[in-house]
């Protein structure tokens, strides 16, 4: 970049971008004046116009944080409207990239503790409304969507104010009285699309994304994964030398009489010694480390 008040070239390493002292509002309340905060669809393309000037690949995080704000206050209007803020920043990037070079991930931390729940709730039923039934113990009505705790407890049982379920402010109930709700604790999907998708299936441990992304992008500890000449080359491996097993015999005879037990045990000696795996060509996707990895966060 060239800035003209120093008459001189330098390269932008970092562009923060402060928007307000604390959280960033709602989607549901945010100014979409000239005024007001950029969206996160509108953060995430402009970190992409910056990211993309790197031929040599970057790695782009973003956050739908206010998802997890939403239903920490029992609020599932804004939970499920900041969600589909996440989704359209996603097809943003769907718009700007190579797709065939670029994995994109999107996966969550944790969960929470909102239910959805009725009895032969029909097709089309507004979800944040009431269910078609009334409870068979009170006679009261009840929110599809609930919470496990937080601060939508009341007692006697509250009945829902608005029956139409579009007040963006309604606090739904609870079964826990909380000063705010927790996080849950099942399983969260992890969804992939791009270069060695497949890494991501069937059920993982959470510390396995980063290594599956690292791997796919070839950033360290997998840089030898991709190497110029499309040749994967393993580090070397580094082996313990065992000393020889040692057969001991437990003396006396056990209950029974039938004479001894014999225990095999491994000394491992305190010599370690590093031998080199030949190394093996393989097959690699791309000729160069150049991967585009894109995380979305939903928490």
């Amino acid at each position: 970049m060239f800035h003209p008040k120093i008459n001189k070239c330098f390269r932008l390493i970092s562009v923060p971008g402060l928007f307000a002292y604390s959280h960033m509002d709602f989607e549901a309340d945010r100014d979409r004046g000239p005024k007001g905060d950029p969206s996160l669809a509108e953060m995430t393309k402009k970190a992409l116009s910056l990211l993309q000037k790197n031929s040599k690949g970057f790695f782009l995080l973003v956050e739908s944080g206010r998802i997890d704000h939403a239903h920490h206050y029992n609020n599932p209007y804004r939970a499920l409207d900041e969600t589909l803020v996440l989704e359209e920043a996603l097809l943003s990037v769907l718009e700007s990239v190579d797709q065939s070079e670029t994995l994109i991930v999107v996966t969550s931390d944790h969960s929470h503790v909102l239910t959805m729940g009725g009895l032969a709730t029909p097709r089309g039923n507004p979800i944040f409304g009431i269910d078609t039934k009334l409870s068979d113990v009170d006679g009261l009505p009840y929110w599809t969507l609930l919470y496990g705790n937080g601060p939508g407890y009341t007692t006697p049982r509250a009945v829902p104010a608005n029956l139409t379920g579009t007040e963006k402010n309604a606090v739904h109930s609870s079964a826990v009285p909380r000063q705010w709700a927790t996080h849950g604790g099942e399983d969260v999907p992890a969804m992939a699309q791009g270069p060695l998708d497949s890494l991501f299936s069937g059920t993982m441990d959470q510390t396995v994304i980063a290594h599956a992304i690292a791997y796919a992008a070839c950033y360290p500890p997998y840089a030898y994964r991709c190497t110029t000449n499309g040749s994967a080359v393993p580090p070397a491996v580094k082996t313990l030398n065992c000393a020889p097993e040692e057969n001991s015999v437990l003396k006396g005879k056990p209950r029974g009489g039938r004479g001894g037990v014999v225990l095999a045990s491994s000394v491992m000696s305190e010599d370690e010694k590093t031998s080199a795996v030949t190394p093996s060509t393989a097959s690699t996707l791309f000729s160069s480390s150049t991967l585009f990895a894109i995380m979305f966060a939903i928490t």
